[in-house]
Protein backbone atom coordinates (compact mmCIF):
# COMPACT_ATOMS: atom_id res chain seq x y z
CA UNK A 1 0.00 0.00 0.00
CA UNK A 2 2.54 2.06 0.83
CA UNK A 3 4.04 1.60 -2.49
CA UNK A 4 1.24 2.50 -4.02
CA UNK A 5 1.27 5.87 -2.67
CA UNK A 6 4.55 6.46 -3.21
CA UNK A 7 4.78 5.60 -7.25
CA UNK A 8 1.26 7.80 -7.19
CA UNK A 9 3.50 10.92 -5.27
CA UNK A 10 6.23 10.49 -8.03
CA UNK A 11 4.11 10.61 -10.99
CA UNK A 12 2.49 13.67 -10.05
CA UNK A 13 5.85 15.38 -9.00
CA UNK A 14 6.75 13.93 -12.80
CA UNK A 15 3.63 15.70 -14.45
CA UNK A 16 3.53 19.39 -12.72
CA UNK A 17 7.15 19.44 -13.86
CA UNK A 18 6.49 18.69 -17.09
CA UNK A 19 3.97 20.95 -17.26
CA UNK A 20 6.54 23.93 -15.63
CA UNK A 21 9.09 23.17 -18.05
CA UNK A 22 6.09 22.99 -21.16
CA UNK A 23 5.18 26.90 -20.26
CA UNK A 24 8.71 28.56 -19.86
CA UNK A 25 9.10 26.67 -23.59
CA UNK A 26 5.82 28.68 -24.48
CA UNK A 27 6.79 32.23 -22.54
CA UNK A 28 10.26 31.49 -25.12
CA UNK A 29 8.38 31.06 -28.15
CA UNK A 30 6.01 33.59 -27.80
CA UNK A 31 8.76 36.24 -26.78
CA UNK A 32 11.10 35.23 -29.87
CA UNK A 33 8.14 35.42 -32.08
CA UNK A 34 7.47 39.14 -30.76
CA UNK A 35 11.10 39.91 -31.52
CA UNK A 36 11.52 38.44 -34.81
CA UNK A 37 7.89 40.84 -36.29
CA UNK A 38 9.59 43.60 -34.43
CA UNK A 39 12.77 43.05 -36.43
CA UNK A 40 11.04 43.08 -39.66
CA UNK A 41 8.79 46.27 -39.10
CA UNK A 42 10.44 48.91 -41.87
CA UNK A 43 11.48 52.49 -41.17
CA UNK A 44 9.38 54.98 -41.41
CA UNK A 45 10.65 57.98 -41.96
CA UNK A 46 10.20 61.24 -40.15
CA UNK A 47 7.89 63.66 -41.28
CA UNK A 48 9.58 67.00 -42.31
CA UNK A 49 7.80 70.32 -41.50
CA UNK A 50 7.66 71.35 -44.72
CA UNK A 51 6.04 68.64 -45.77
CA UNK A 52 3.40 68.88 -43.30
CA UNK A 53 0.30 71.20 -44.89
CA UNK A 54 -0.69 74.35 -43.13
CA UNK A 55 -3.96 74.39 -41.23
CA UNK A 56 -6.82 76.07 -43.03
CA UNK A 57 -7.31 79.52 -41.70
CA UNK A 58 -3.21 79.49 -41.19
CA UNK A 59 -0.97 82.56 -42.07
CA UNK A 60 1.02 80.51 -44.34
CA UNK A 61 -2.04 78.98 -46.15
CA UNK A 62 -3.75 82.34 -46.63
CA UNK A 63 -0.48 83.76 -48.00
CA UNK A 64 -0.37 80.35 -50.33
CA UNK A 65 -3.94 81.29 -51.48
CA UNK A 66 -5.49 84.94 -51.44
CA UNK A 67 -9.55 85.09 -51.26
CA UNK A 68 -10.72 86.29 -54.48
CA UNK A 69 -12.58 89.56 -53.99
CA UNK A 70 -16.10 89.61 -55.29
CA UNK A 71 -16.84 90.73 -58.58
CA UNK A 72 -18.90 94.03 -58.78
CA UNK A 73 -21.28 94.23 -62.13
CA UNK A 74 -21.13 97.03 -63.80
CA UNK A 75 -24.09 98.95 -65.17
CA UNK A 76 -24.84 97.76 -68.82
CA UNK A 77 -24.67 100.07 -71.70
CA UNK A 78 -27.37 101.98 -72.23
CA UNK A 79 -29.45 100.87 -75.39
CA UNK A 80 -32.27 103.03 -75.32
CA UNK A 81 -31.67 104.54 -78.49
CA UNK A 82 -33.55 102.61 -80.82
CA UNK A 83 -32.88 104.59 -84.46
CA UNK A 84 -29.44 103.35 -83.53
CA UNK A 85 -30.60 99.66 -84.29
CA UNK A 86 -31.33 100.43 -87.85
CA UNK A 87 -28.85 99.40 -89.77
CA UNK A 88 -28.92 99.02 -94.17
CA UNK A 89 -30.08 95.67 -93.43
CA UNK A 90 -33.16 96.39 -91.87
CA UNK A 91 -36.22 95.84 -93.78
CA UNK A 92 -38.69 98.25 -94.59
CA UNK A 93 -41.74 97.45 -92.57
CA UNK A 94 -39.11 97.48 -89.12
CA UNK A 95 -37.58 100.19 -89.83
CA UNK A 96 -40.96 102.36 -89.95
CA UNK A 97 -41.66 100.11 -87.04
CA UNK A 98 -38.38 101.32 -84.91
CA UNK A 99 -38.98 104.85 -86.02
CA UNK A 100 -42.15 105.02 -84.84
CA UNK A 101 -41.27 103.35 -81.63
CA UNK A 102 -39.02 105.97 -80.92
CA UNK A 103 -41.31 108.67 -81.53
CA UNK A 104 -44.20 107.26 -79.10
CA UNK A 105 -41.01 106.90 -76.85
CA UNK A 106 -40.42 110.80 -76.66
CA UNK A 107 -43.85 111.39 -76.39
CA UNK A 108 -43.84 109.02 -73.22
CA UNK A 109 -41.28 110.89 -72.27
CA UNK A 110 -42.95 114.79 -72.64
CA UNK A 111 -45.58 113.34 -70.67
CA UNK A 112 -48.48 113.28 -73.96
CA UNK A 113 -49.49 109.55 -73.01
CA UNK A 114 -52.82 109.50 -74.92
CA UNK A 115 -50.74 110.53 -78.16
CA UNK A 116 -47.94 107.97 -77.08
CA UNK A 117 -50.39 105.29 -77.12
CA UNK A 118 -52.42 105.79 -79.88
CA UNK A 119 -48.78 105.85 -81.79
CA UNK A 120 -47.59 102.85 -80.37
CA UNK A 121 -50.77 101.01 -81.04
CA UNK A 122 -50.06 101.76 -84.97
CA UNK A 123 -46.87 100.94 -84.60
CA UNK A 124 -47.96 97.30 -83.11
CA UNK A 125 -50.58 96.57 -85.88
CA UNK A 126 -47.61 97.55 -88.89
CA UNK A 127 -44.60 95.10 -87.24
CA UNK A 128 -45.89 92.98 -84.51
CA UNK A 129 -42.41 91.18 -84.37
CA UNK A 130 -41.09 94.45 -82.89
CA UNK A 131 -40.50 93.48 -79.54
CA UNK A 132 -39.96 96.54 -78.27
CA UNK A 133 -43.25 98.44 -79.10
CA UNK A 134 -44.50 95.71 -76.27
CA UNK A 135 -42.68 97.58 -73.84
CA UNK A 136 -43.65 101.19 -74.62
CA UNK A 137 -46.88 100.20 -74.90
CA UNK A 138 -46.70 98.84 -71.41
CA UNK A 139 -45.13 102.31 -69.94
CA UNK A 140 -47.81 104.08 -71.89
CA UNK A 141 -50.80 101.49 -69.85
CA UNK A 142 -49.01 102.23 -66.86
CA UNK A 143 -48.76 106.21 -67.21
CA UNK A 144 -52.72 106.45 -67.85
CA UNK A 145 -53.32 103.94 -65.14
CA UNK A 146 -54.18 100.66 -66.49
CA UNK A 147 -52.03 98.31 -65.11
CA UNK A 148 -53.15 95.38 -65.61
CA UNK A 149 -52.78 96.12 -68.91
CA UNK A 150 -49.38 97.31 -68.80
CA UNK A 151 -48.65 93.96 -67.14
CA UNK A 152 -49.92 91.95 -69.45
CA UNK A 153 -48.14 93.39 -72.23
CA UNK A 154 -44.74 93.30 -69.99
CA UNK A 155 -45.50 89.20 -70.42
CA UNK A 156 -44.92 89.20 -73.85
CA UNK A 157 -41.99 91.66 -73.63
CA UNK A 158 -40.45 89.46 -70.84
CA UNK A 159 -40.71 86.49 -73.58
CA UNK A 160 -39.50 88.83 -76.59
CA UNK A 161 -36.84 90.25 -74.81
CA UNK A 162 -35.22 87.49 -72.81
CA UNK A 163 -32.03 87.69 -75.03
CA UNK A 164 -31.51 91.30 -73.97
CA UNK A 165 -30.45 91.73 -70.73
CA UNK A 166 -30.74 95.71 -71.01
CA UNK A 167 -34.39 95.34 -71.53
CA UNK A 168 -34.95 92.42 -69.75
CA UNK A 169 -34.11 94.80 -66.90
CA UNK A 170 -36.29 97.36 -68.16
CA UNK A 171 -39.16 95.03 -67.66
CA UNK A 172 -38.67 93.79 -64.31
CA UNK A 173 -38.64 97.41 -63.21
CA UNK A 174 -41.66 98.46 -64.89
CA UNK A 175 -43.36 95.24 -63.55
CA UNK A 176 -42.21 96.24 -59.57
CA UNK A 177 -43.82 100.08 -60.69
CA UNK A 178 -47.02 98.31 -61.56
CA UNK A 179 -47.07 96.02 -58.55
CA UNK A 180 -46.11 98.79 -56.28
CA UNK A 181 -49.27 100.98 -57.46
CA UNK A 182 -51.08 97.83 -57.49
CA UNK A 183 -50.38 96.99 -53.83
CA UNK A 184 -48.37 94.18 -54.24
CA UNK A 185 -45.61 95.14 -52.39
CA UNK A 186 -43.00 92.06 -52.16
CA UNK A 187 -43.94 91.33 -55.62
CA UNK A 188 -42.53 94.96 -56.63
CA UNK A 189 -39.33 94.10 -54.23
CA UNK A 190 -38.66 90.90 -56.16
CA UNK A 191 -38.90 92.59 -59.67
CA UNK A 192 -37.05 95.24 -58.63
CA UNK A 193 -34.23 93.23 -57.53
CA UNK A 194 -34.64 90.96 -60.91
CA UNK A 195 -33.32 94.02 -62.59
CA UNK A 196 -30.92 95.11 -60.33
CA UNK A 197 -29.36 91.85 -61.34
CA UNK A 198 -29.70 91.78 -64.37
CA UNK A 199 -28.57 95.68 -64.45
CA UNK A 200 -26.96 97.76 -61.42
CA UNK A 201 -27.35 100.79 -62.93
CA UNK A 202 -31.29 100.69 -63.50
CA UNK A 203 -32.09 103.77 -61.69
CA UNK A 204 -36.10 102.67 -62.05
CA UNK A 205 -35.28 99.49 -59.65
CA UNK A 206 -33.32 101.51 -57.40
CA UNK A 207 -35.51 104.44 -56.94
CA UNK A 208 -38.24 101.88 -56.28
CA UNK A 209 -36.55 100.27 -53.39
CA UNK A 210 -35.84 103.13 -51.99
CA UNK A 211 -39.57 104.21 -51.76
CA UNK A 212 -40.22 100.99 -50.60
CA UNK A 213 -37.99 100.76 -47.90
CA UNK A 214 -39.72 103.60 -45.99
CA UNK A 215 -42.92 101.56 -46.36
CA UNK A 216 -41.84 97.92 -45.47
CA UNK A 217 -38.40 96.48 -44.62
CA UNK A 218 -36.20 95.61 -47.46
CA UNK A 219 -33.31 93.87 -47.40
CA UNK A 220 -30.66 95.55 -49.44
CA UNK A 221 -29.18 93.57 -52.34
CA UNK A 222 -26.09 95.57 -52.84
Amino acid sequence: MGTRREQLAGALRTEVFCWKVLKVLVLFLVLAIIQACTSRRPNLPALSRSRIPPRAGSESAQTQRPRAKPKIRAPLPDENSLVAKLTHRTPPHRAASLRLTEEGKRLLESGQYDKALARLEKTLAIDSTNPYVYYYLAKAHYHVGHHQESLNFLEVAESVLSGQPYWLAEVYSLKGENFRALGFLNLAVSNFNKALQLNPGNQVASNGLTRLRREIKVPSLR
